[in-house]
């Protein structure tokens, strides 16, 4: 079986907390992303806990945290969807990967594949957004072998290492994702949920 199928997402979960506080404990997590580095420990882990709350059932999450995970890796990184509006149908997109595995490109790209066929197919949103750094470069890159259109630039957005940097603003409508999936053909069969849920069943069966 391809080591890819073993890449699968999850809920981020309370056991979780330790790792996900040490993740945005790093500097260069908050260098990525949008942290501000003068948060404190207590913050951080606030945070975490309010961002890993189970909504009640009558009231759909407006945030989702998804955890890359691997059978032979371990946690590889986090996906976060934010802003969820069910009314307009959309969210924004946030990718985190851990350092030892920034290089894994493959990897990160078919979570991200995973992530946009679950949000397209099982949350039935029609529209994706994510405001990315013009640094990070893996990040843009899989967005738009994806299908996503960079939209806006946000001229020196961000300061980082004692300079200014643009920010891009992605966006990725379900009908361009289908029509990049249904290019991909077969090839993409082995990213697909489909066959992530497959693997998992026939390595649950095999251990029974």
């Amino acid at each position: 079986m391809k080591k890819e199928l073993y890449t699968f997402l999850r809920r981020a979960e309370r056991e979780d907390l330790d790792t996900i506080l040490a993740w945005m404990e790093d500097p260069e997590f908050q260098y990525f992303l949008y942290g501000d580095e003068a948060q404190s420990q207590r913050q951080i882990r606030e945070k975490i806990i309010l961002m890993l709350g189970r909504t009640p059932a009558n009231a759909p999450p407006s945030v989702l945290h998804l955890l890359m995970d691997s059978k032979e890796e371990g946690l590889l990184g986090m996906i976060g969807l934010q802003n969820i509006s069910w009314k307009n149908r959309s969210c924004s997109l946030d990718i985190y990967v851990k350092p030892s595995h920034r290089g894994a490109g493959m990897l990160t790209a078919i979570s991200v594949f995973r992530a946009l066929e679950y949000v397209f197919d099982e949350l039935n949103l029609h529209r994706v957004s994510a405001l990315i750094y013009s640094f990070n470069k893996n990040s843009w890159r899989i967005l738009e072998r994806s299908g996503a259109q960079r939209e806006l630039v946000l001229k020196d957005h961000v300061y980082r290492d004692n300079q200014l940097y643009d920010a891009y603003a992605y966006g990725l409508l379900r009908s361009e994702f289908y029509a990049m999936r249904d290019a991909l053909g077969s090839k993409g069969d082995r990213f697909s949920l489909q066959s992530m849920i497959a693997a998992l069943a026939e390595e649950s069966g095999a251990e029974a």
